[in-house]
């Protein structure tokens, strides 16, 4: 269960630091890079410990699926970007294939 916290929390920071590239990168650069880069520090050493418990395919599957699912979500909701019907399924795709990964992976300590 802490592998799978750790995995989220390394995909919020992702997704936040992603984010503030765009938002404050616009009137502040020094800023956006420092928000930015600690957040990406912090999202890779959340995604290390979540690999302990985690087969590192089905991490770094569901840590880029999700966060690029939330980042172009959230870019659409607060930078009012939009998406094509094919955009939306080829995120829809992402989003099973990180499933399907996970489906057909056994976790350590699982019979």
């Amino acid at each position: 269960m802490r592998a799978w916290i750790a995995l989220f929390s390394a995909i919020a920071c992702e997704v936040t630091g992603t984010l503030a590239l765009k938002l404050l990168g616009l009137h502040t650069p020094w800023l956006a890079l420092a928000v930015t880069g600690s957040l990406i520090v912090l999202s890779y050493l959340l995604l290390s410990l979540a690999f302990r418990r985690i087969p590192v395919a089905v991490a770094f599957a569901v840590w880029e699926a999700v966060g690029l699912v939330a980042v172009t979500l959230l870019s659409v909701w607060l930078l009012g970007d939009h998406l094509t019907q094919l955009q939306l399924l080829a995120l829809g795709g992402l989003l099973l294939g990180a499933r399907l990964l996970h489906g057909g992976t056994r976790t350590r300590g699982e019979a």
